[in-house]
């Protein structure tokens, strides 16, 4: 598929009519003929992207802090009604870990943890190196959701068994300090 040149004329009508909406952006692909990429790639060239999310209450910001723990950044934000970006940028910002979730992590989580990839982590599972469940405490169906439950005290140890097999380039240093100074148990 060919690239789409911009004309003024188009780019002032994507300035004209988008109000940060995907509604907009799809009415102005509709009418220039190009597609909602092309729209939203043209949003950010001109700098017109969605404003800047309202300003966190105190109840919000209270309430981040209580969820963080527990629920994931996506189940947070439909909670908050808030973008998923906007919860992170917040929990960062407040120093919240967005890691932990009361004791535990996911198969992903150790993978950002320990800078490897899915299937190394799943090997380590698979031999029984690192203690994991599933989430729902049994085994998903085919095709189902599978999440497996890593829990803090498990992940500290296999850590120190096997500290000399991760890069330093890739680890989560601030996590495994953290982890290995105590954590959460």
């Amino acid at each position: 598929m060919k690239k789409h040149q911009w004309l003024e004329s188009e780019r002032d009508i994507v300035r004209r009519d988008y109000d940060g909406t995907n509604q907009s952006a799809l009415m102005i692909a509709s009418k220039l003929g190009v597609t909602l990429c092309a729209v939203k790639g043209q949003v950010q060239v001109l700098g017109i992207s969605q404003q800047k999310s309202p300003p966190w209450s105190e109840s919000e910001i209270e309430k981040l802090s209580e969820l963080i723990h527990a629920y994931s950044i996506t189940t947070i934000a439909k909670m908050l009604h808030r973008s998923i970006n906007s919860v992170k940028i917040k929990a960062t910002r407040l120093k919240l870990g967005l890691r932990v979730r009361d004791r535990w992590f996911t198969k992903k989580d150790v993978c950002e943890i320990l800078g490897v990839g899915h299937k190394k982590v799943q090997g380590y599972i698979d031999r029984g190196e690192l203690k994991a469940s599933w989430h729902t405490e049994r085994k998903p169906q085919k095709n189902g959701m599978a999440m497996w439950h890593i829990k803090t005290g498990d992940l500290r140890e296999f850590i120190e068994r096997n500290a000399s097999d991760f890069q330093g380039r890739n680890v989560d240093l601030a996590t495994v300090v953290w982890l290995l100074n105590g954590g959460i148990e």
